[in-house]
């Protein structure tokens, strides 16, 4: 009896792995586009100016964007599903182009790396920790939220003068670890659910997508927090 038991398990496990591919590969290629996106706007005078000018328009479109990705992508196909995170990655790309006129090459190279190691390894722990990361959820939404309402005073500040440098320096001290314990918790609520998705493809395409659209904001969190960090300015 245990050969059934075993077979079953190991097709999980091969399941599993495929996703987590899927997954992995989204968000890769989110960051691609991004990064593709902004090197098009930086060589472009014209493009970079619309860049900068939209800043805020930009942010509130992002953040508007961020939280209506989940109920937009589980009324449509995987594919249309896809096109909509490739949108949301370009408009990402364009709304970051402009650090390239703030800091070296070399600082975005680096805080691009370090959040790429800072990435991978998150992510591998939340995914062969023997731990359940489940009660993390509870702190880091909390602490996203209270992120998301210091950026909105802080932009709602910049626009009347205030110099926004002490606060914008606290936002990114705590948001690179708190989105590498995102990225952790959230691989590792991937991998304990996964047998809960059931036999429904195109529901596991869509969660793949939108698992991958989480992990590409965390990321990019991570990213930009560090070079704003440790990046030198022009």
């Amino acid at each position: 009896m245990a050969s059934p038991i075993l077979t079953r398990s190991g097709s999980t496990e091969t399941a599993l792995s495929q996703h987590m591919s899927q997954v992995f590969n989204y968000m890769a290629g989110g960051v691609g586009i991004s990064g593709v996106v902004a090197w098009l706007v930086t060589a472009s005078p014209a493009m970079m100016q619309i860049a900068i000018k939209g800043q805020i328009v930009w942010f509130i479109a992002l953040l508007g964007m961020a939280f209506m990705l989940n109920s937009i992508i589980f009324r449509l196909q995987p594919a249309a599903g896809l096109a909509v995170f490739a949108g949301f990655s370009a408009l990402m790309g364009m709304a970051l182009s402009p650090l390239a006129l703030v800091y070296t090459g070399s600082s975005i190279a680096t805080a691009f790396a370090t959040a790429s190691i800072m990435f991978a390894g998150t992510a591998a722990y939340g995914y062969f920790t023997k731990r359940s990361l489940s009660g993390w959820g509870t702190f880091l939404t909390m602490g996203v939220w209270g992120l998301v309402g210091a950026s909105i005073i802080g932009l709602v500040l910049s626009l009347f003068g205030v110099n926004m440098g002490p606060l914008s320096f606290v936002i990114s001290l705590v948001a690179v670890p708190l989105f590498a314990g995102l990225t952790a918790y959230e691989t590792n609520s991937i991998r304990e659910n996964f047998a809960s998705y059931g036999r429904d493809e195109i529901m596991r395409s869509r969660l793949a997508i939108l698992q991958a659209t989480s992990l590409y904001i965390n990321f990019i969190n991570m990213f930009t927090s560090l070079l704003h960090l440790m990046g030198d300015r022009r």
